[in-house]
């Protein structure tokens, strides 16, 4: 067997706020404190999902932007062919 000493899961409403230890609440909050928490990792990876998909459009934009500037400040050369009869 460990003798290792398992850590309370703790919370606070505020940073360096009061300490409330999850093993402390009751049953029904501590079905609260579950959902509160899905609920937080849901939006901390829906935030990176979105910054990542920010990020690739920004760099297609950029890409396309760069496209379209170099086809209407570029000289356009016709080469111009003769028929021979």
């Amino acid at each position: 067997m460990s003798d290792e000493v398992k850590k309370s899961e703790t919370f606070t409403f505020e940073e360096n706020g009061t300490e409330y230890k999850v093993d402390d609440l009751s049953d029904d909050n501590k079905v609260v404190f579950g959902k509160l928490k899905l609920i937080n990792n849901q939006i901390n990876e829906l935030t990176f999902n979105a910054n990542n998909e920010l990020e690739k459009l920004n760099i297609l934009r950029q890409h396309y932007g760069d496209l379209l500037q170099k086809a209407v400040e570029e000289p356009v050369v016709e080469t111009v062919t003769k028929e021979v009869k």
